[in-house]
């Protein structure tokens, strides 16, 4: 049956136009890292260029019916915007607006997007995880759309590239936050319900197209997003370290290059942040933390899972998260920064210049800072000891060393 609804993929999508050539459908399954990546200011048309791009790099390869997904407030900085420019070059754009990152969107718009035989599926086969295998089915019935495109933020990006995945489509990602790295990643995170909040495979984006004058805000959560970036990218250093301990006690290889692809760019950003100017604002510098996020990213697609970018911080943000039934308060990258901080503390490295850091960008650097971003210090202590049954393979610090030690860490990262 897997093998029939593949070849009805097949004859659907081809005799429609929206499989090209010999490389689609495949083509999403075929990049490790991101055929084109931008970083720029003020892209006068985000279309012509991912367009001209195909061109010079992707000869023959052409999209004319792209779905654009945006939420309400994305609508108005870039989405309609992109919609109009795909008009104008003969497209035939669709739009959906996404309201949260509930899996029911997804199904919604899945729905809107599949036209005959939209019930038949074949099953995930970039992951053998039970969630993956549970959600991942790819859609095999024939499809409105040749290419998705995702503007806005982590969400937003989230839905847009799961439904590529599933619709058996290349991607686009277009940040209008650099709140982490989730906008380069073959990764979303999604709300399944009573399954909870968590991260499934998706593919590689074809394209990610950063202008920093959309991301760039008046608004009352910009600087959050950005030290949350700031927390997430950070992190990487200590995740490494777990890495390569785990690489000296035998329990996994560590990969040398991957490794330096996720921390180069974190030490780039920390040294910038050694000083107290308001860096916020600075193109300069938000240049450098897209451009590290994307490599961040992109240290994960090339080793195959989150190994590089993850490590303790990451578990202990889990276990957080589900102590507080998903509803943390605090930002993912506030609290992967938090448990970077224990982790340098307990690694015997970074700790001084991630305090540093800290301080400047506005991270969590005392108990009241905890406080005031939303952490709970007592559900931060019992989180310690759950974060051992997250990912329990993945072998950290905090395998190597016990909860107790790591508790120490945290009083000694956080008086008080």
């Amino acid at each position: 049956m897997k093998l029939i609804n593949k070849i009805i993929d097949q004859c659907l999508n081809r005799s429609s136009g929206v499989y090209k050539g010999y490389l689609s459908p495949k083509i999403p399954k075929q990049f490790t890292i991101p055929i084109i990546v931008e970083v720029n200011n003020r892209i006068e048309s985000i279309p012509e260029y991912v367009d001209r791009r195909l061109k010079r790099d992707i000869p023959g390869l052409r999209f004319s019916k792209p779905l654009i997904i945006f939420d309400e407030t994305t609508r108005g900085i870039a989405g309609e915007k992109i919609a109009a420019q795909f008009k104008n070059m003969g497209a035939q754009p669709t739009s959906q607006i996404a309201s949260s990152n509930n899996y029911s969107e997804i199904e919604r718009i899945l729905e809107s997007a599949l036209k005959r035989f939209a019930g038949l599926e074949s099953t995930c086969e970039i992951s053998t995880s039970r969630f993956d295998q549970k959600y991942g089915a790819v859609k095999c019935g024939e499809k409105s759309n040749d290419i998705v495109y995702g503007v806005g933020g982590g969400s937003v990006i989230d839905i847009a590239k799961y439904v590529a995945y599933k619709l058996n489509l290349p991607f686009v990602s277009i940040p209008t936050s650099l709140a982490n790295d989730g906008f380069a990643s073959p990764f979303a995170v999604i709300n399944l319900g009573d399954d909870g909040t968590m991260t499934l495979c998706a593919n590689t984006p074809l394209a990610v197209v950063v202008d920093i004058e959309l991301v760039k805000s008046e608004d009352p959560g910009y600087r959050r997003r950005i030290r949350s970036g700031i927390g997430d990218l950070l992190s990487n250093l200590t995740a490494v370290l777990d890495w390569q301990l785990a690489d000296q006690k035998n329990k996994e290889r560590y990969e040398s290059f991957s490794g330096f692809q996720a921390i180069c760019g974190a030490q780039l950003v920390m040294n910038k942040l050694q000083t107290d100017r308001d860096l916020f604002y600075d193109d300069h510098f938000l240049g450098i933390l897209a451009c590290s996020l994307i490599a961040s990213a992109e240290s994960m697609s090339r080793y195959g899972s989150s190994r590089p970018a993850s490590g303790f911080e990451h578990k202990l943000y889990h276990a957080y998260n589900e102590l507080t039934a998903f509803r943390p308060g605090a930002t993912h990258g506030e609290l992967v920064a938090v448990g970077a901080l224990c982790s340098s503390y307990a690694h015997g490295k970074y700790q001084d210049n991630l305090r540093q850091a800290y301080t400047n960008a506005g991270l969590p650097v005392s108990s009241k800072d905890l406080a005031d971003c939303g952490i709970k210090r007592d559900l931060l202590i019992s989180a310690i000891s759950a974060a051992k049954k997250v990912k329990p393979e993945r072998y950290t610090i905090l395998e190597d060393r016990g909860p107790e030690k790591m508790l120490e860490a945290l009083h000694e990262a956080y008086p008080g």
